[in-house]
């Protein structure tokens, strides 16, 4: 299991390549990590880029279109 920080370094990798998937897995990962240690105001924003990216998965030409404006 990686460690909290090697978590947030990935997935912060992840979304400067613009890999949703991975994004949406490791968020799952980071957020179970942040409930165990009590960050309940982290857990939930990362709960929120989590499905942030479940839904650029789902809607990819949306996203497309918001990063090119």
């Amino acid at each position: 299991m990686e460690t909290f920080d090697e978590l947030v370094d990935a997935i912060n990798v992840a979304l400067d390549a613009g890999d949703w998937g991975t994004v949406v897995l490791l968020t799952g990962s980071l957020y179970q990590e942040a409930v165990a240690v009590g960050e309940t105001d982290l857990a939930a924003l990362v709960e929120d880029l989590h499905c942030i990216a479940q839904d650029a998965l789902v809607r990819p030409l949306v996203v497309a279109k918001v990063l090119e404006s």
